[in-house]
């Protein structure tokens, strides 16, 4: 399975593919929506390419654990370990890449990484639930374009 990056770990900038799916824009600083580690993004950020979230009309979002330096853009094989659900339902497919290829499940995570994503990615809505990788893997199936 692969993932398109749109936010590199480390970076401070919003960005999102534009609905013609041609180019990123550029939708401001992090720290304007998201103060949490300073408005720095602390994880690879971004999409999974074919599959659409119907709650928000957009591709399913990904938070990718690596140890890998991307650039915006950049193509990324994954494999699902959890699924983060919210409120609002813009649910968050946790991966990893082949550099953490030891996390098979959200409690494999390192517990201070697992705490940021977990504050950084609930900040405007409530977390309801982490489920499973086949959880996470079914919400993709399901959600195919």
């Amino acid at each position: 399975m692969k993932a398109i990056i749109e936010i590199p770990k480390g970076d401070n900038r919003r960005r999102h593919l534009n609905n013609k799916k041609a180019e990123f824009v550029d939708l401001g600083s992090i720290k304007d929506v998201i103060p949490i580690n300073d408005g720095v993004m602390p994880v690879d950020y971004g999409y999974i390419p074919e599959t659409l979230n119907k709650k928000e009309e957009d591709e399913i979002d990904v938070i990718i654990l690596s140890k890998k330096k991307f650039i915006v853009g950049q193509e990324v094989k994954i494999e699902p370990v959890a699924l983060i659900r919210r409120e609002d339902g813009d649910d968050k497919v946790v991966a990893v890449d082949e550099t953490r290829q030891s996390i098979k499940i959200w409690s494999d995570i390192p517990e201070n990484e697992r705490k940021l994503v977990e504050k950084f990615f609930s900040y405007h809505h409530k977390l309801v639930s982490i489920d499973g990788a086949d959880e996470a893997k079914e919400y993709i199936k399901k959600n195919q374009t």
